[in-house]
């Protein structure tokens, strides 16, 4: 198995934005739910990215 090291700083940025998150839409702040949503998406979605490139040229 290969297990990859986690980062603390993402681990954060992911609990954090999750959390505010969820409290935008309990809140009733459906606009800014929609914007942290895609910008945790995308966020995601360059670091699975970045993590491919990476493997190709190792």
């Amino acid at each position: 198995m290969n297990f990859e090291k986690i980062s603390i700083r993402e681990v954060l940025t992911i609990i954090i934005l999750g959390t505010v998150n969820i409290m935008a839409v309990l809140l009733g702040y459906n606009e800014l739910a929609m914007s942290i949503s895609s910008g945790l998406v995308g966020y995601l979605g360059g670091r699975e990215s970045n993590r491919k490139e990476q493997n190709k040229w190792d």
